[in-house]
């Protein structure tokens, strides 16, 4: 790696700041203008010519292959002509919201799931943005609390609909390192505040909710009749299963599932973000019903009804995990036949043989395990690479992403120090601002927090932190060799 030319930072500027980017546009927020120029023909073809191979280690999307079982279900309904030639009810394909809310019951002991509480949804940013349509047309004038740093696309759904989404100022100190506190969100609740959005486990850190602290919340949600919104896209992905609690548990237990809608998608935990599958799930009739018609005049009905066969087959074998995981059952093959007969109405399980759904359990568990086994290794990889240049990580709580924050980064503009990683390093980052707040906010009191993504390719991913620590190393020794915006998003 070399530092280039003047020449070379000369023309990314005139493309920087030419008529297509233009990145003194007041309009642009941080990861918007970071997706512009990662994907600009110009910048690329540039950078092309001198020799910056172009890599991820913070990508959202995954290099791991599916479950090969999903994919032969998918065919196989394809070939068989099922599913995709019908209309269905808004709501999405009968048969798969009939075993999702058989699924997601285990964890109730009472006021199980009926079918009508569900709506299958164009992945998990269909549900995020079908939400957000509810509030807009329901309670235009009230408020929406957020933990952040949280998803993007929460913020870009706010300003869409014109709502005022607080966003949750964590503190970051050795005393409290975390991005989560629901002393923070209980603080700021007031007579307007409507909507309170989480995600668990946290995205980007990958920190979880104790029992305890939910509890406190939907009491409160309850007492004063707010919805609380949240996101389990990466809950099937724990290192420590066992340590997860279930929002839903906690407030049916205290009467507030009226309270909770949940949000569940196939794009992390089954690595299929093409497919666009995703589901929400609520006892609040309001909101499903609204949900249901906002859907409607979306796109008739979810593309996610036509991999129904893939989805019951995924419900079920969850619901294995579940209780073999939850309720401490080593022997699961008894399991399995009970499990068979609560989903005896869902035609596409019934088609199938105990034996064969027990074969097809175990091939899933060998697949899971690898799976959880080699984001261990990314993690524990990532973790020996930057030991040096790393001042805080998260625990080793749950799979896929965490973020970390980088030594010796507190003073530099960050956009900069981004921007220059990648036309050098060829390094697409995510970093800080792209998870909720302002450039100035992150680089003034959280520092420079980078995401790793151990979905990435084994080999790609250690000589992208690599690269990253040289990279690192060659711009705070010569600062002033390196292309400057001094820019704020």
């Amino acid at each position: 790696m070399r530092i280039p030319d003047r020449s070379y930072f000369k023309k990314i500027e005139k493309i920087l700041y030419g008529k297509d980017l233009n990145i003194k546009n007041k309009k642009y927020e941080f990861n918007a203008i970071r997706r512009k120029i990662y994907s600009n023909k110009d910048i690329l073809e540039l950078m092309g010519k001198n020799g910056v191979k172009i890599s991820e280690i913070s990508s959202g999307v995954s290099d791991r292959k599916a479950y090969c079982g999903y994919i032969e279900q998918a065919v196989n309904d394809l070939k068989s002509d099922k599913y995709y030639k019908n209309y269905y009810s808004s709501a999405g394909n009968p048969e798969a919201r009939l075993a999702l809310s058989i699924f997601e019951s285990y964890k109730l002991s009472r006021n199980k799931y009926s079918p009508d509480d569900f709506c299958l949804t164009e992945g998990s940013t269909g549900a995020i943005t079908m939400i957000f349509e509810y509030f807009k047309k329901n309670y235009p004038k009230r408020e929406i609390l957020i933990q952040s740093p949280n998803y993007y696309l929460y913020k870009f759904a706010s300003n869409y609909y014109g709502l005022k989404l607080k966003e949750l100022m964590p503190e970051i100190n050795k005393k409290n390192p975390s991005f989560i506190s629901i002393d923070i969100m209980i603080k700021n609740i007031t007579d307007k505040t409507k909507l309170i959005i989480i995600t668990n486990p946290a995205n980007p850190s990958g920190e979880t909710f104790d029992k305890r602290d939910l509890e406190r919340l939907f009491l409160i949600a309850k007492k004063k009749n707010i919805l609380i919104l949240v996101d389990e896209l990466f809950s099937e992905l724990m290192f420590q299963p066992k340590k997860y609690v279930f929002s839903d548990a906690v407030a049916a237990k205290i009467g507030a599932l009226n309270n909770l809608v949940v949000i569940k998608g196939f794009s992390k935990s089954k690595n299929l973000v093409g497919f666009r599958i995703g589901y929400l799930f609520s006892k609040n009739r309001k909101l499903i019903e609204s949900i249901i018609y906002i859907s409607q005049q979306r796109s008739s009905f979810s593309v996610a009804s036509n991999f129904t066969g893939m989805i019951t087959l995924d419900a079920f074998i969850q619901s294995v995990r579940y209780k073999k995981i939850y309720k401490n059952l080593k022997d699961y093959r008894p399991m399995i036949k009970e499990i068979y007969r609560d989903f005896y109405e869902v035609t596409s399980i019934r088609e199938r043989v105990v034996e064969d759904l027990t074969k097809e359990f175990e091939r899933y568990q060998r697949y899971f395990n690898s799976l959880m086994n080699y984001y261990s290794q990314r993690f524990d990889d990532s973790m020996k690479i930057l030991s040096k240049d790393m001042e805080f990580n998260f625990p080793k709580i749950s799979a896929f992403n965490t973020i970390v924050k980088i030594k010796d980064l507190n003073k530099i503009n960050s956009f900069d120090f981004m921007l220059n990683c990648f036309l050098i390093a060829g390094l697409k980052t995510e970093i800080g601002p792209c998870f909720g707040f302002d450039q100035k906010i992150w680089d003034d009191k959280f520092g420079y927090w980078l995401r790793l993504t151990f979905a990435k390719d084994k080999k790609l991913f250690k000589e992208g932190i690599t690269r990253f620590i040289e990279f690192k190393s060659m711009y705070l020794q010569q600062p002033d060799l390196f292309l400057k915006t001094e820019l704020f998003f």
